[in-house]
C-alpha cells in the first residue's frame, strides 16, 4: 500500500481496462506524434532536412541554448561578461548553473543530459506511483508510464535546446511534492530558488497568500531574494555591476524576442502574447513588426489582472486547482515561452490523472474529463508540422490547449479525497 497522499489502493487499472478518458489521451497523444513523425520522414526525403518540419533544431544549433554562452564563460567575474555585445540574457542563477555545468569535466553536456534523463524518469516514477495506488499491476503502469514518456514532446524539445528549464523545472517538482507531502516550508524554498532563476515559477507561493502559511510566504520570498544576492555575488565583479547586468541581459532578451515578431522562433511559442503576434503575421505588413510598445501593454495587463481574478475567483478554488492554474501561468502568460517550457505542465497532468482516478474509485466521474485529457495530448505533442507559407501554427494550437486547460481548471474543482486536501490546506 502506497503512503503517498496522492494514491489510495483500489480496483481501477490495467491496461486492457484502461479507463476511457485516459485512452483518449493515448490515442490523440499517438496520432499527432505519428503525424509529426511522417512529416519528419517527408522533409528528409524532399528537402534532405528534418528541421524544415519545426520539430528538431538544425544540427549546427541542436544543443544551442547550452553552448551558446560557452565562451562567454572565459569572462565571469569580470565587466566584460555583460559588456559584451552577446551579453548573458538569464538571470544570474543560471549563469552560477552553467559556469558549474562547463567545469563538471569533459563533457559537460553529457552532465546536462545526466540531469534531463533523472528529471524525465523521476517524472515517470511518480506518475508510476500514482497509477499502482490506484490498483494498476505493476507491468501496466509501468508501460503506461513509458508511453507517456516516449511521447513527450516537450521533453523532447527540451533536449534538443538543452535549456536551463530542467533546473527551474526540479526545482518546481520538488517543490510540489513537498507541499503534497507537508513539507510546506521545504516547499518554499525550493520554489525560491526556481523563481530566482527564470522569475515567472515565483507566482507559486501564492499558494501561501493565506493566514495559516504566511511563515512559508516569508521563507520562500526570502530564499529569492537570498539566491538572487549570492549569484550577483559569485558572478561578479560586484554584487551591483552583475545585478545590473542581469537586469539589462533580461530586458535586452525581452526587447529582441518579445519585442519583435521572428518568424521561426514564433512557431515554438505559445505564450499568449506570442499568439496574438502570430495571428497578427495573417496581416504581412505586421512581419517584422516592432513590438516593443505592445509588449510592454502585454505585461502590464498580466500584472494588473492577475491579481484581480485570483481574489475573485482562484482563492475560492480548492488548492489542486490553484496549484494546475500557476503552474499553467507559468508556461501561458511570459511574454516568450517555447515549447520545453511546457515540461511543467506534466506536474498538472500528474495531479488531474490522481483526481480523475479518485473519482473514479468513487463511483463518480471527473467533469470535462475527455476535455482534460484531450488538451494534455496536444500539449504533449507537436503541431509544428503545421504550415503554410510563413505561418506556423503550433504555437497558436498549444496556447488554445493550455487556455482550455486553465478555463477547465477554473470551473471543475478537484479533489483527491480527504486525507490528501486536508494535508495541503493545512
Amino acid at each position: 500500500m502506497s503512503n503517498s497522499p496522492l494514491a489510495s489502493p483500489s480496483s481501477v487499472g490495467g491496461w486492457k481496462n484502461i479507463p476511457q478518458d485516459l485512452k483518449l489521451y493515448a490515442k490523440v497523444l499517438l496520432s499527432l506524434n505519428l503525424i509529426a513523425f511522417a512529416s519528419l520522414i517527408y522533409y528528409y526525403c524532399v528537402y534532405g532536412e528534418m528541421w524544415r518540419a519545426d520539430i528538431w533544431s538544425v544540427s549546427s544549433d541542436r544543443f544551442g541554448d547550452f553552448w551558446h554562452y560557452h565562451w562567454l564563460f572565459g569572462f565571469i567575474h569580470t565587466q566584460a561578461f555583460f559588456s559584451n555585445a552577446d551579453h548573458f540574457a538569464y538571470p544570474a542563477p543560471c549563469a552560477v548553473i552553467l559556469d558549474m555545468l562547463y567545469h563538471s569535466g569533459p563533457y559537460p553536456h553529457g552532465v546536462f543530459c545526466t540531469v534531463l534523463g533523472g528529471a524525465l524518469l523521476a517524472s515517470a516514477y511518480w506518475l508510476y506511483r500514482i497509477l499502482t495506488g490506484y490498483g494498476w499491476r505493476t507491468r501496466d503502469a509501468a508501460a503506461f508510464c513509458a508511453f507517456v514518456a516516449i511521447n513527450a514532446y516537450p521533453w523532447w524539445k527540451l533536449l534538443d535546446r538543452s535549456n536551463l528549464e530542467v533546473f527551474v523545472y526540479l526545482f518546481l517538482a520538488t517543490g510540489v511534492w513537498a507541499y503534497i507531502t507537508g513539507r510546506k516550508s521545504l516547499a518554499a524554498i525550493l520554489w525560491g530558488c526556481a523563481g530566482a532563476m527564470k522569475i515567472y515559477p515565483v507566482v507559486m507561493l501564492v499558494l501561501f497568500l493565506r493566514k495559516s502559511a504566511l511563515r512559508q510566504l516569508v521563507i520562500g520570498s526570502v530564499t529569492c531574494i537570498v539566491v538572487l544576492l549570492c549569484s550577483f555575488w559569485f558572478v561578479g565583479p560586484t554584487i551591483h555591476a552583475a545585478a545590473l547586468g542581469s537586469v539589462q541581459g533580461v530586458t535586452g532578451f525581452l526587447g529582441s524576442y518579445a519585442g519583435t515578431s521572428r518568424v521561426y522562433e514564433l512557431s515554438i511559442d505559445h505564450s499568449l502574447l506570442g499568439s496574438i503576434k502570430e495571428l497578427c503575421l495573417f496581416d504581412t505588413a505586421h512581419l517584422d513588426h516592432h513590438w516593443k510598445h505592445q509588449s510592454t501593454g502585454y505585461q502590464a495587463a498580466v500584472i494588473l489582472i492577475g491579481p484581480i481574478l485570483y481574489f475573485m475567483r482562484i482563492r475560492k478554488l480548492p488548492v489542486w486547482n490553484q496549484m494546475g492554474l500557476f503552474l499553467t501561468a507559468i508556461v501561458l502568460l511570459p511574454p516568450v515561452s517555447y515549447d520545453y517550457t511546457l515540461v511543467h505542465t506534466y506536474l498538472t497532468f500528474g495531479v488531474v490523472v490522481s483526481a480523475y482516478l479518485y473519482a473514479l474509485q468513487s463511483g463518480r466521474t471527473l467533469p470535462h474529463a475527455a476535455a482534460f485529457f484531450t488538451a494534455f495530448a496536444v500539449i504533449g505533442s507537436t503541431q509544428g508540422w503545421m504550415a503554410h507559407w510563413i505561418y506556423r501554427f503550433n504555437g497558436v494550437i498549444k496556447c488554445t490547449a493550455l487556455l482550455t486547460l486553465a478555463v477547465l481548471l477554473l470551473i471543475t474543482p478537484l479533489t483527491l479525497g480527504p486525507a490528501a486536501d486536508e494535508l495541503v490546506e493545512a
